[in-house]
């Protein structure tokens, strides 16, 4: 019991980083997408670890989270919208469009999974 609450709250608390913030403000202040990768990676590793742990709640906690804090973080630190660099999106929208851009890879991956296993039981079965 214990050891499954502290992987929930240590998986929580990896995925409350600003990811999209942070991707958004490197590739504007050094203009190299490496960013974009370090945060899919990132995603991936919290995803795995969340689906290998049987947390699949938390990956949609964990990505409203992200959201939540990279949102904020734009916010507090007065990132401008810079149109110009981010078209079509400002550097806020941006932000919004990587989340839900995330939120539904994951549904689709997590949706995928349960209907593999779900054939899979239904395989066992005959």
């Amino acid at each position: 019991m214990k050891k499954t609450c502290l992987i929930r709250a240590l998986l929580l608390a990896a995925y409350c980083v600003p990811f999209a913030y942070l991707s958004v403000k490197g590739d504007v202040t050094s203009g190299t997408m490496l960013y974009y990768g370090v945060m899919i990676v990132s995603f991936v590793i919290l995803y795995r670890c969340a689906l290998k742990t049987n947390n699949v709640p938390i990956i949609f906690i964990g990505n409203i989270l992200s959201f939540m804090s990279s949102y904020l973080t734009a916010k507090l630190s007065q990132l401008d919208p810079m149109e110009w660099y981010c078209k079509p999106f400002t550097s806020h929208s941006q932000i919004v469009a990587i989340s839900v851009a995330s939120l539904i890879i994951h549904a689709i991956i997590v949706w995928r999974r349960g209907r593999k296993q779900r054939n899979a039981q239904g395989c066992d079965r005959t």
